[in-house]
């Protein structure tokens, strides 16, 4: 709190600094900086650096590098004068700008969603069966929230911290999340498509202990001089499509099937698939009432049909006690 409210108070000042020299008549004159407004800028820009994560911000980083890493690649194969993509180049424009545009959509709004209890009302009228106390943050959670040690903040309908982009997956932010799974997938495997040229001209030679290093370890190779800087490239990037596709294979894979049964990873891990209310029902609960719409584009509002405080239970079999004659 002590550094936010330093460098407001810096930020405030170079404000009314810049205002001052702009609302000023006549033509402006650009003067050497004093040894007072340079210490300010150091000032300011030391309170930055302290406010600098480096659990938070990198993973968030080389995400955002490893996406425009593809991107940029997968438009160099689209853009180039050769190669049998050149017969639909308006079809794979399309296709790749409404990919992009999905994708850093969902990106956006999921780090934008917030699906902690912070802002929440949590009055002492509603707590029931199944509500905890958490310690940390000092208040009375409800069913299926967890406090996460990384966001110091419980969520609600807590299923797992995303690292890569440095936020948890809960009750608010779901959607999103699934939509850059099934987006990230897509573009994935659109780039591997588009990559396999590369792939084969690589493996032209045959399987040798050169284009097996050059897919392995693109890196050494690119060291000890063995290939070109453009070869390292197309190399590096067509392993990271294939690399990223599996992930991201096991990962849709892993939250369809959570999303048809209704559970979070921990239920899931615990076998107790309490909330489950048919395939149809959790994928409203989970999606919201226009899912079908929600998947095409993010920014199309799709109401949730719960408050992620509430949960409704199916009722499980009762077992029958067993009877002398059955022993």
């Amino acid at each position: 709190m002590f550094r936010q409210r330093i460098g407001w108070c810096l930020t405030r000042k170079c404000l009314n600094y810049e205002q001052m020299i702009s609302s000023s008549t006549g033509p402006r004159t650009y003067e050497v900086p004093t040894q007072s407004s340079v210490a300010m800028k150091v000032s300011l820009l030391t309170c930055y650096w302290r406010r600098f994560d480096a659990t938070l911000h990198l993973p968030i980083c080389m995400t955002l590098g490893m996406t425009a890493c593809v991107a940029l690649e997968v438009l160099f194969i689209i853009l180039q004068d050769q190669g049998p993509v050149q017969e639909f180049r308006v079809v794979h424009l399309f296709l790749f700008s409404v990919l992009m545009l999905n994708l850093l959509a969902n990106m956006v709004a999921f780090m934008k969603t917030n699906p902690s209890i912070r802002g929440v009302f949590l009055t002492d009228s509603s707590l029931g069966k199944g509500w905890e106390y958490c310690y940390s943050c000092q208040a009375h959670v409800p069913p299926r929230c967890q406090h996460c040690y990384n966001c110091n903040v419980c969520v609600l309908r807590r299923d797992h911290h995303c690292v890569l982009l440095g936020q948890c997956v809960g009750h608010a932010n779901y959607p999103y999340l699934l939509g850059l799974l099934i987006y990230g997938w897509t573009g994935l495997l659109y780039a591997t498509i588009l990559n396999a040229e590369n792939f084969m001209s690589i493996l032209h030679e045959g399987l040798s202990a050169h284009s097996l290093f050059l897919l392995l370890m693109p890196w050494m190779m690119l060291v000890t001089g063995q290939v070109s800087a453009s070869a390292f490239v197309f190399a590096f990037v067509a392993d990271t499509c294939v690399v990223g596709l599996l992930f991201c294979s096991a990962f849709l894979i892993l939250n369809m099937a959570l999303l048809f049964k209704g559970a979070t990873c921990k239920e899931w891990y615990s076998g107790k698939y309490l909330y489950d209310m048919g395939w149809k029902r959790n994928v409203t609960e989970f999606l919201g009432m226009r899912w079908f719409l929600v998947l095409l584009f993010p920014w199309i509002h799709s109401p949730l049909p719960g408050d992620g405080i509430h949960f409704e239970t199916r009722t499980l079999p009762v077992q029958q006690p067993l009877k002398s004659s059955d022993l």
